[in-house]
């Protein structure tokens, strides 16, 4: 019986140590300037759990969509809009401002 609780009692203690390293912290916020206006879609990454600053700007009163983050902010003619917020899953999101122009693909790793 000593055997056996012996034997559990290593087990456990290994699982403990063999779990998967935890990435990183992200070093600080990605901040990105975009402009609906010149717009040239491409793809920022991001580590999951980073902060996220986006300032659009537009000619045109527009809405800028963050999809599967769920994020929305109204740009005004002449007036930025900031969306900030913090990615806490993977994936890629893209950015759009609303109908239809691709600001920006954001990929969480």
């Amino acid at each position: 019986m000593r055997t056996l609780f012996a034997l559990l009692t290593a087990l456990l203690v290994l699982a403990g140590c063999s779990s998967a390293p935890q990435a990183p912290p992200p070093a600080g916020p990605l901040v990105l300037r975009l402009s609906v206006d010149q717009a040239s879609p491409q793809r920022v990454e991001a580590v999951r759990g980073q902060a996220v600053e986006l300032t659009v700007t537009s000619e045109e009163p527009v809405d800028v969509h963050v999809h599967g983050v769920d994020v929305l902010a109204k740009v005004e003619s002449g007036k930025p809009a900031v969306l900030e917020f913090t990615v806490d899953r993977t994936g890629t999101f893209d950015v759009e401002a609303h109908p239809d122009t691709l600001l920006v693909q954001l990929v969480v790793r």
